[in-house]
């Protein structure tokens, strides 16, 4: 293989090459839920990083018309597949972004709990989560994972045929479940933007909504990290 390709994305996510935008988002949604860390366990976090990664690439198109380069060197035959023309629509605002760097913001990773206390992220008055971003970190774009409890319908209780009290919420049909949110943040991310996480738990009866905060360096003051 040339060494230009490092991962072959279109088989690391089961499409073709030609697949249009609606065939790469299913495919990436059943995968997420497949390896997503919070139901495949820690163990599989390796992988979905890599599945994040090809996801990225492939769903931006600037990226991905850069890659397509190296893939038609790497798999002549493979790259024959037509290209659906529902890749080539997207809006000019999303088509000009770069795309997201394959790294971690440490900073912004971890226990919501650990994340509020150190002022990295707040929770609105609407129940929304706020990422304070510096200006380096809108700036450079990254990966995100923070991890929280949160509700989902019972499991169990979609199980029983009969009106008895579910033994695992007691009759509340809601339990709690840890939840990772991965957020992808595009270099450039603007203020007040709103983030998506890669993947939900099924179930879940609250969608949890993210966006961004750029805290903005005075310039005629000592810098201090946030």
């Amino acid at each position: 293989m040339p060494s230009s390709i490092t991962h072959d994305y279109y088989a690391l996510l089961g499409i073709h090459a030609g697949a249009d935008d609606d065939e790469l988002r299913i495919a990436w949604r059943k995968l997420a839920a497949q390896w997503h860390p919070d139901r495949a366990g820690a163990e599989a976090t390796a992988k979905f990083q890599q599945l994040s990664a090809a996801y990225a690439v492939l769903s931006d198109p600037i990226a991905r018309a850069a890659y397509d380069r190296r893939y038609r060197a790497a798999y002549p035959k493979a790259a024959d597949s037509p290209r659906s023309s529902a890749t080539t629509t997207k809006s000019p605002t999303r088509s000009s972004r770069p795309p997201v760097p394959g790294i971690m913001l440490s900073r912004l990773s971890g226990p919501l709990a650990s994340l509020i206390a150190c002022g990295a992220v707040r929770i609105e008055e609407d129940g929304g989560i706020t990422l304070v971003l510096s200006e380096a970190d809108a700036a450079q774009g990254g990966m995100a994972s923070i991890s929280m409890r949160v509700e989902v319908h019972c499991p169990d209780c979609s199980k029983q045929n009969s009106s008895g009290r579910c033994a695992r919420c007691g009759g509340t049909r809601a339990v709690e479940e840890l939840f990772s949110a991965w957020l992808a943040i595009h270099p450039g991310v603007a203020d007040g933007e709103v983030l998506t996480p890669s993947a939900e738990l099924p179930g879940m009866i609250e969608p949890m909504r993210f966006r961004v905060a750029i805290r903005h360096q005075n310039r005629n003051a000592p810098y201090t990290p946030i």
